[in-house]
């Protein structure tokens, strides 16, 4: 029995260890080369499938093997023409801020640069017929990893984002119009039944330190350069449930700037096809309106009822004003097109979480006099323009009604009605 199972392990090194030298220099001679060319054509067939507008650009600089099921990749570029960014969301921003590349003309692509990344298959799930990568990035001065599933097996989605500087992050910049500065981290937990985000279950958490807008260079209508405005620490939460992913909690309280939100993000295939519906508050403090000449008559100083010019020069940001002080603005659509619009009155949600005493539609910040366009519908992205005039000053009062007396006074006769005269060959009515 002995010298049996001898005979057959002998035979059976043999085919082994010819799968084994197969699997080792078709592992050291796979021209990597020739997969590089052909991700970057895969990428561009893609996108001439989509047809509608520029198409975006991959370039890999360099493509090896990362162990035996993965790749490794350095120096990968994608370069968004300036539509992907949003043209329309670009153009709303815009209407309060504009940069210096707003003089050079047509707007520039927005890239974004990988430094390093892998990517590989694991093996283990595979034996229960589950297809899951690994991946890991250094990209924008911080570290991107996680898992995700492949195909229609499904499963736990786990991603992580780790000190990524903001400044960094190309597309951000353009979408807001202003520099932005600042360390995010952040953590996603999602269940995709199927593979599929409209169906996704899960939260996402989102933390930014040291967050700050403006740089003291780039100027407003090409005019005036903003100075840089600290929004401190940014805080954002969100529950996904049956492929809706709603923000429960959006808030950061800085120096100089104070900002609020909430709304929801229903998720779409692919990722960037979801649509976005957010509601967002941003106040500067009076410490920052009144921190020098020029922000007080940019912003208007704390106190003052004239306006400031940053509100005479754009209408949108008039209509955006509301009572408590808050800019309000309407974040719509597709999150590859994204579109900004005033928004003056409380959002669904918030006025969900008004107090029964408060008058119908105040906000639970303040119950001073509504501004224009809260009678509005919900849902309502441009309330109508205020006069001027008419800013800031109280509606007049409706006119005084005299009390009702208390006295028992009796009722003035009526009159009786004076006769008609006589025809004519009449005598005249008797006298009473």
């Amino acid at each position: 029995m002995k010298e049996r199972l001898l005979k057959i392990a002998k035979w059976a090194v043999y085919p082994l260890f010819y799968l084994f030298c197969l699997g080792l220099f078709g592992y050291l001679t796979f021209p990597y080369d020739r997969l590089k060319d052909r991700l970057i054509a895969e990428f561009d067939r893609a996108q001439q499938k989509r047809g509608s507008g520029p198409a975006q650009r991959l370039e890999i600089d360099e493509l090896d093997a990362y162990w035996f099921t993965g790749v490794e990749m350095r120096g990968v570029r994608l370069i968004m023409p300036p539509n992907e960014v949003g043209s329309s969301s670009r153009a709303s921003a815009a209407a309060f801020t504009s940069g210096d590349a707003a003089k050079d003309g047509a707007p520039k692509p927005s890239v974004i640069e990988i430094d390093e990344a892998h990517a590989r298959l694991k093996i283990l799930p595979l034996l229960i017929g589950r297809m899951r990568v690994s991946f890991w990035a250094s990209v924008f001065g911080g570290e991107v990893e996680g898992v995700v599933p492949m195909g229609k097996s499904g499963g736990d989605m786990h991603v992580e984002v780790s000190d990524v500087e903001l400044a960094k992050v190309g597309p951000l910049g353009d979408v807001l119009g202003l520099p932005i500065a600042g360390t995010l981290s952040a953590t996603l937990e999602l269940d995709a039944p199927e593979g599929k985000f409209n169906k996704a279950n899960g939260t996402l958490e989102v933390s930014a330190k040291e967050v700050s807008v403006g740089d003291g260079k780039t100027k407003i209508q090409g005019l005036i350069a903003l100075p840089e405005a600290k929004l401190g620490e940014l805080v954002l939460s969100a529950e996904a449930k049956e492929g809706v992913l709603k923000i429960t909690k959006l808030t950061a309280n800085g120096s100089d700037l104070e900002l609020d939100g909430d709304g929801k993000v229903n998720m779409r295939e692919p990722w960037n096809n979801s649509t976005a519906d957010l509601y967002v508050r941003f106040k500067f403090t009076d410490a920052y309106r009144s921190k020098n000449d020029l922000t007080k008559s940019l912003l208007g100083a704390p106190g003052s009822n004239m306006a400031g010019l940053i509100e005479m020069q754009q209408p949108k940001m008039k209509r955006s004003k509301r009572a408590d002080g808050f800019y309000g603005w309407h974040i719509h659509g597709a999150l590859k097109r994204p579109r900004f619009d005033p928004h003056a009155a409380d959002s669904p949600a918030a006025r969900g979480r008004s107090k029964p005493g408060d008058a119908p539609g105040s906000s639970p910040i303040t119950t001073a006099r509504k501004p224009a366009g809260l009678n509005q519908p919900p849902g309502s992205a441009e309330p109508a323009a205020r006069d001027s005039d008419d800013q800031g000053s109280p509606p007049p009062p409706p006119p005084a009604q005299p009390p009702p007396s208390t006295e028992d006074e009796s009722p003035e006769p009526r009159p009786r009605p004076m006769p008609s005269p006589p025809a004519e060959g009449e005598g005249a009515p008797p006298v009473e």
